[in-house]
């Protein structure tokens, strides 16, 4: 640790959340390139091959570790990314290479390390041959954030058959092997100068990706959350200046955001428009359109409506739930970018969004999802969700996690919002982790009854108040109850809650000062 770090030992760590911000706000550490494969030329350059061999995706590469993965001879990769797909299995699917031209050891350490770390291995010719030398030796942790295979792989080319293989053990001492041939496995064990053939039997990898969603779908353009997570209500008003409120509850709907502004928007709900019955079909029987053009913006977006025949419900988003949308999609995406249209949202029959829809889409991308959302439930939803190919190494996203994580991001403005997802979570959580949660909820609920006290709104204080007390008997609690009805002259119920706070903290003084204040004013009738 630096002299610096020693005197601020926050600083290391404030640095690393600042360019996690960074990233969070939509920058790139790489300047947005693609990963890259360099080929060793033999002439002291190298030369980028990431295209030829399959390499260039599109990704935040970080690990990597190098595997004979299928035991077929040749070297497979592993890496993982910080975007997703977080993990990737890279088969090494060369048509050229020839059977056999390999050769495999694993090192076994006595009197050195069990795991032979900092062993030499080079690999001898038959004599006379004079092409056969390579060398390698058994590392560990010599890249970042992962560790490829101990086994050593030595290919073989038209070099012909490997005879020996001469070990440099830690600590000096000298081994020579026998018996090596071309396409085997051969474990050496320190002291035993033999090699000992190994069978690795071949790992049959599936070509076909484990997912159950179409390939054609647009991970840019398309996305199904692995979690149900309910959309936080938005305010509206429609063209009679009525107010509304969404996601309802009943039956799946598809909420819409465009503005008159943006050409493709009004293109999309021209499309929509003309396909109405496409979409009745689809099974969403409620599809609204909210212009984001504000109070201003309002005659145009009647006038666009009138031009194409808009169908179905519309009307115009309040500017506080744009700035819910715009936390929640913070939450589901972990990145803080502006909201842009057309945007939608496709919400199951509770509200909770079933898929996110940029740019323009077709009927039958809801008709889709309607459908899969049907026949899959549990694990079947968690295989649809994925925005590309692949398997899951891991069990279905932890709800308890996600919406925990969506609860943060409504922390500071809409504390009622971050409310609902922890008890959504609670409802998910078991144990520990549900007591703990059911902590963490009274004491939001308490603290949005302060609130409402504050704003001289007992009624909707009272009901937070209760919902605290009901998950957690705290004497804090009754207390600032018992204080709030007081001084709205419900004396009786003050002094039965004040009473309760002092038999759970007798030393509570402001609960003892308080309920002699009640019973005083009890006892002088007012």
């Amino acid at each position: 640790m630096s002299p610096q770090q020693q005197a601020d030992p926050d600083l290391y760590g404030n640095a690393w959340s600042n360019l996690l911000q960074q990233v969070r706000d939509g920058l790139s550490w790489s300047g947005r390139e693609r990963n890259r494969f360099l080929l060793n030329d033999g002439a002291g350059g190298f030369a980028d091959v990431s295209s030829v061999m399959g390499l260039d995706q599109e990704a935040d590469g970080r690990a990597l570790a190098v595997v004979d993965w299928d035991h077929d001879g040749d070297l497979d990769l592993w890496y993982r990314d910080r975007t997703a797909p977080r993990l990737r299995l890279m088969l090494n699917r060369h048509v050229g290479a020839r059977k056999g031209d390999f050769v495999s050891v694993l090192l076994q350490g006595e009197e050195c390390n069990r795991n032979a770390i900092g062993a030499v291995v080079e690999l001898i010719g038959a004599p006379g041959s004079g092409k056969l030398r390579s060398v390698r030796s058994v590392r560990a942790g010599d890249l970042f954030l992962s560790q490829s295979s101990r086994w050593l792989h030595f290919g073989l080319g038209e070099d012909g058959e490997a005879v020996k293989a001469r070990v440099i053990w830690p600590g000096g001492r000298e081994e020579l092997f026998q018996g090596l041939k071309a396409g085997g496995s051969f474990l050496l064990k320190e002291g035993s100068g033999s090699a000992v053939p190994v069978e690795r039997t071949p790992r049959i990898i599936a070509a076909e990706a484990d997912s159950s969603r179409p390939g054609s779908r647009d991970a840019t353009a398309h996305i199904n959350p692995p979690v149900a997570l309910r959309l936080p209500s938005l305010r509206f008003r429609n063209p009679r200046g009525d107010r509304g409120m969404l996601p309802g509850e009943g039956s799946p709907q598809l909420i819409m955001l465009w503005s008159a502004e943006c050409p493709v928007s009004s293109m999309q709900l021209k499309q929509m428009a003309e396909k109405s019955r496409a979409y009745r079909v689809a099974g969403v029987p409620l599809i609204i359109a909210l212009n984001v053009d504000g109070e201003e913006g309002r005659v145009k977006a009647a006038e666009v409506m009138q031009e194409i025949r808009w169908p179905f419900e519309w009307g115009s988003i309040e500017n506080i739930s744009l700035d819910a949308l715009s936390a929640f999609q913070k939450g589901l995406f972990d990145l803080t970018v502006p909201l842009s249209v057309p945007l939608a949202f496709l919400c199951g029959a509770g509200g909770e969004v079933m898929g996110v829809y940029r740019g323009s889409f077709e009927a039958s991308v809801i008709t889709g999802d309607l459908e899969a959302l049907r026949l899959a439930d549990g694990e079947g939803w968690h295989a649809w969700a994925p925005p590309m190919a692949g398997r899951w190494f891991t069990k279905a996203v932890d709800p308890v996690y996600a919406m925990e994580f969506m609860a943060r991001q409504f922390d500071n403005r809409f504390p009622e919002v971050a409310l609902s997802y922890l008890e959504s979570a609670q409802e998910h959580a078991e144990g520990p982790r549900a007591r703990v949660l059911a902590s963490s909820i009274a004491r939001r609920h308490h603290e949005l009854a302060k609130e409402y006290r504050k704003q001289q709104q007992p009624e909707e204080a009272s009901v937070h108040f209760e919902r605290a007390l009901a998950l957690e008997p705290r004497a804090e609690f009754l207390l600032d109850y018992g204080t709030m009805l007081a001084s709205y002259g419900n004396l009786s119920a003050a002094a039965g809650l004040l009473r309760e706070a002092l038999e759970l903290e007798p030393e509570l003084e402001p609960a003892r000062r308080a309920l002699e204040m009640v019973q005083k004013l009890q006892k002088e009738g007012r």
